[in-house]
């Protein structure tokens, strides 16, 4: 096609161009960020996090709500310390509920991760294994093996379950690991609020990020179901998502009958905070 200025010779149409993404400067860091953990299973993974089924979620009101992340790897892949520390808990939970109720976790190992802050203990648990090889008491080295994984207790196929417990080793006391595990590669944490206009968090809204920039993975999750989830301490988030892409995002939560969108940029190695308000 062309344009033709007034009175004149017909001229080819010149492209608008496409538009350029610079990010700003990052933000401070989000208050009381803690992505220090390594991942409980090798390099040779996966070593991604299990998307179905996150921190809080209920599989859509399938499940209870999650008090972990997993990692699906096959039966007797290793399992390894996150951090250095001292094991707390070592066999199954077939004579004690370490959950719910027994035999809940079957095979699992409890750490309490060493350098606490504020004196504040943390603990890091690894339910379903197929074999355990430490033993209560024991200190570990960052990355030191624990046992193997694998589907004993309560579980749908080989995986490792692991939880964050804060201020005391009780199911009542978890935390999203995905805000205690550094993220892969150059990726980056978002983290943040769903709420209606008064202020008060939404449970279960769904949440997707879409990037705007350039390529990502679909990326999406729910917000915290009520319940047995927790919020991590100064933070007071409701949903997370890990290993984001670096970019610029708009992040719609919500469904067709009531839904918002905020935009955001991503930032590599650290929390990237937002808070949607849906009418």
């Amino acid at each position: 096609t062309t344009r033709r200025p007034a009175g004149g010779t017909a001229l080819p149409n010149t492209p608008t161009p496409a538009p350029t993404f610079t990010p700003p400067p990052p933000p401070p860091p989000v208050a009381g960020e803690h992505l220090v953990w390594g991942r409980p299973v090798p390099a040779s993974g996966p070593t991604w996090t299990d998307k179905t089924y996150p921190y809080g979620s209920t599989r859509g009101g399938m499940l209870r709500p999650h008090t972990g992340v997993e990692f699906v790897v096959p039966t007797g892949t290793p399992v390894l310390a996150v951090a250095a520390g001292t094991v707390v808990f070592a066999g199954d939970d077939s004579q004690a509920a370490y959950g719910p109720q027994t035999d809940f976790y079957g095979n699992l190992v409890i750490l309490e991760v060493a350098g606490a802050a504020d004196g504040v203990p943390v603990y890091a648990l690894y339910g379903h294994l197929s074999a355990v090889s430490v033993s209560a008491g024991q200190a570990v080295a960052a990355g030191e093996t624990l046992g193997l994984s694998g589907a004993s207790g309560v579980a749908d196929g080989p995986h490792v379950h692991l939880e964050v417990r804060v201020g005391e080793n009780s199911y009542g006391a978890t935390r999203n690991p995905l805000l205690w595990l550094r993220p892969l590669g150059s990726a980056g944490v978002v983290a943040g609020r769903v709420v209606d206009s008064s202020g008060e968090l939404l449970h279960e809204a769904p949440i997707v990020l879409r990037r705007v920039d350039g390529p990502a993975p679909f990326t999406a999750t729910t917000s915290y179901a009520i319940g047995d989830p927790n919020a991590d301490g100064d933070l007071g988030e409701n949903f997370a998502l890990d290993d984001v892409e670096p970019g610029f995002y708009e992040v719609i939560a919500g469904d067709n009958t009531r839904h918002a969108t905020m935009e955001m940029w991503v930032y590599p190695g650290r929390v990237n905070w937002v808070e949607v308000v849906l009418p």
